[in-house]
């Protein structure tokens, strides 16, 4: 027998936020291809379900509470409890965490692969974080981490299945809305978790009106329940029609919404990478001057994207401490996003 031959049983982990989780599923396509007729089992956080669940090459989803540091170690063991049951022989730890890293270890998963932090002495196969650096993309990362175990092809896209009832869901809000095919929809999302990441609202509401007066399009706007406010902010500002979805859909008809969309444009957020995923042509917008959140390594996957990131000289950076008003994201301008947008919606018509 192989040394392949005997690994059957894998169990990916990523529970952080749902960009990373789904740049992160590239590791279920590797896999499947190296190991014809493994069984996959992907662990993330309840926030992030929905990223996976569907996907055909997928056996299990489980989710686990990483954000929340309260007796950690007890639920490391019940966690350890429930993977020894799943006699899985291999585990690939994608987001460090000594929460999973206890776990995995105390269920005895022969190979236990991932990065050296956070407890990292508990795996038995592992690399230097060398993330921070910036220096490739985060699915490259994963790939580096991927050939621990042999595997050692080309990165494949990060892929997201359109639920069935959610697509239903989306063409029967479109046709009450008389929104048609026959004019391009433009989905713009003005907002982020991180302020760090937000380009001002004035300059949305500025772009969206330049695009109008240019473009016979359909212009609308997302966000979760907490940007309700940022996106109502951004249309009264603008003063053209513009359609607001913001806090409507869920991530499986977010998905199912995006897929419609001719062009996506936002910041660096999860939205973002779902769009790119789907296959939707993004243009993205970064601050920041520090390598480990640059687009170097965050940027949308794939070549028909447009990325602006200008960058102050600020030395160091502070991200969210920032005492400048956040002038990376300042400094990138309407004139930027609106031409990057018409290059690609010129290539599409």
């Amino acid at each position: 027998m192989q040394e392949r031959d005997k690994f059957k049983n894998f169990v990916i982990m990523r529970t952080d936020r749902i960009g990373e989780v789904l740049l992160s599923t590239v590791a279920v396509d590797s896999i499947r291809k190296a190991y014809p007729g493994a069984r996959v089992t992907f662990v993330t956080s309840e926030y992030s379900r929905d990223i996976v669940e569907g996907r055909e090459d997928v056996e299990e989803v489980i989710t686990v509470d990483t954000a929340n540091k309260d007796k950690w170690l007890l639920r490391s063991v019940r966690l350890s409890g429930l993977l020894r049951k799943k006699r899985f022989d291999t585990a690939i730890i994608l987001n460090p965490h000594k929460l999973l890293h206890t776990a995995c270890f105390l269920a005895g998963i022969a190979r236990r692969v991932g990065y050296d932090r956070k407890w990292g002495f508990l795996l038995n196969k592992k690399v230097s974080d060398e993330r921070a650096r910036g220096e490739k993309h985060e699915i490259e990362y994963t790939m580096d981490l991927l050939r621990g175990l042999g595997i050692d092809t080309t990165a494949p896209d990060p892929r997201m299945v359109i639920d069935g009832a959610a697509e239903k869901f989306i063409k029967d809000l479109l046709g009450k809305m008389k929104i048609y095919p026959d004019r391009a929809l433009i989905i713009i999302h003005p907002g982020s978790s991180n302020p760090a990441k937000m380009w001002p609202g004035k300059h949305y509401a500025d772009l969206i009106r330049r695009i109008k007066s240019v473009l016979d399009c359909h212009i609308a706007m997302i966000g979760d329940e907490t940007e309700k406010g940022l996106v109502k902010g951004v249309i009264n500002e603008a003063g053209v029609d513009i359609l607001d979805f913001s806090g409507m859909f869920d991530i499986k008809k977010l998905a199912a919404f995006l897929k419609k969309a001719g062009l996506f444009i936002g910041n660096d957020t999860g939205p973002m990478h779902m769009a790119a995923a789907i296959g939707v042509p993004v243009v993205a917008i970064f601050g920041r001057n520090i390598p480990g959140v640059s687009p170097v390594r965050w940027r949308p996957w794939g070549e028909k994207h447009a990325v602006l990131h200008e960058s102050p000289g600020c030395d160091p950076c502070l991200d969210t401490a920032c005492p400048y008003d956040y002038k990376c994201m300042r400094a990138v301008k309407v004139d930027a996003v609106l031409g990057a947008a018409m290059r690609i919606l010129s290539k599409r018509q």
